[in-house]
């Protein structure tokens, strides 16, 4: 098995609500998304995602985890990659070899600041 660690370096967010950008993290946490074997092997992603808190005052949204697009969705268990070569569709039955190797926290990079328009 190949396990790759990644996490976003850029220093905050956009608040998918109200478009704030905001630095002030809350937490952060692991997420496990499955993707497609690499190499023949079962790739294993680690992602370090964080959890920050909306900046805005008049926002009802009090924290959000940021986004990586174009590698995982909001609350998605899979990679973009991986849902792509199942026709769009995340769900079971999972392929043979693909499927999750234990249940855990799933799937989540921020727009660069000043690109938090909606």
């Amino acid at each position: 098995m190949i396990r790759v660690e990644a996490r976003c370096t850029s220093t905050g967010a956009c608040c998918p609500d109200c478009t704030q950008w905001t630095e002030q993290v809350h937490s952060s946490y692991l997420r496990f998304p499955v993707d497609l074997p690499t190499a023949g092997r079962r790739a294993q992603l680690a992602l370090r995602v964080r959890r920050f808190f909306c900046a805005a005052s008049a926002c009802e949204r009090r924290t959000f985890v940021e986004q990586m697009p174009g590698l995982t969705r909001r609350h998605g268990r899979v990679t973009e990659r991986l849902r792509q070569a199942l026709g769009g569709r995340s769900g079971w039955p999972w392929p043979p070899g693909m499927a999750p190797a234990s249940p855990g926290s799933w799937a989540s990079s921020p727009a660069a600041p000043g690109r938090c328009g909606v």
